[in-house]
């Protein structure tokens, strides 16, 4: 009897210490640490959407907008946006001429613009607001231009022929309104560059915050932050 009774005894000191050891290894897995994003600088980005009348916005539209814009306040706010600008510089010729004072001409020591003065610039307003100007597209005009904005004035217009539902729109918004709000901050495409590189990533700040961005989404999504 004393054996059975040692038996059950040990066997019951097994299970718990079994039950312990499973307990202890979800708890570690609950616990294990997660890729978070890190702040630099917290910056709200909203817009106003301004359609015309004979436009007609995809189903589920403000669902849409409003995740990108969460989105991109969330980008724009991260270190890894402030990083990745940090390690990049641009044509001389990028900012707008203008005497407006809405944006600092900010240079490194090549006499380049500073990716990190773009980033200052980019960021400068905490809570940037922005009329999202949106017109049909016409018969004619360039279909690969997707919308255009003017440096020092809070307005975007894009053209609504690729305002479409599929191929990730939320994403899309994010990386137009990036690009489109850089020229906002004083940025231009820069015409002096050599051909090869016009309209890309290169020397364009404009370009580069798009590229940076778009970047920023790819890896987020990999790790399940967005």
């Amino acid at each position: 009897m004393m054996k059975f009774t040692n038996y059950l005894g040990l066997k019951s000191a097994l299970i718990f210490t079994l039950l312990g050891l499973f307990t202890l290894s979800f708890k570690q897995k609950e616990e294990k640490p997660v890729d978070k994003i890190k702040i630099a600088k917290q910056v709200k980005f909203s817009v106003k959407v301004n359609a015309a009348d004979n436009v007609i916005l995809p189903e589920g539209f403000a669902d849409t907008l409003k995740k990108a814009e969460d989105i991109l306040s969330k980008i724009l706010s991260s270190e890894d946006f402030k990083q990745a600008l940090a390690k990049r510089s641009f044509a001389d010729s990028a900012f707008s001429k203008t005497k407006k004072t809405c944006f600092e001409r900010i240079y490194d020591e090549d006499g380049r613009v500073s990716g990190k003065g773009v980033y200052e610039n980019v960021t400068r307003n905490p809570n940037i607001e922005i009329e999202w100007v949106i017109k049909k597209y016409k018969d004619g005009e360039k279909t690969s231009v997707m919308g255009f904005a003017t440096f020092c004035v809070d307005k975007i217009t894009s053209h609504d022929y690729w305002i479409k539902n599929g191929q990730h729109l939320s994403l899309r918004f994010v990386r137009h309104l990036a690009h489109e709000y850089t020229h906002v901050c004083g940025y231009k495409h820069d015409k002096l560059l050599p051909k090869e590189h016009k309209f890309k990533k290169g020397d364009d700040p404009a370009m580069g915050v798009g590229g940076i961005v778009g970047d920023i989404m790819l890896d987020w999504s990999k790790k399940g932050l967005i």
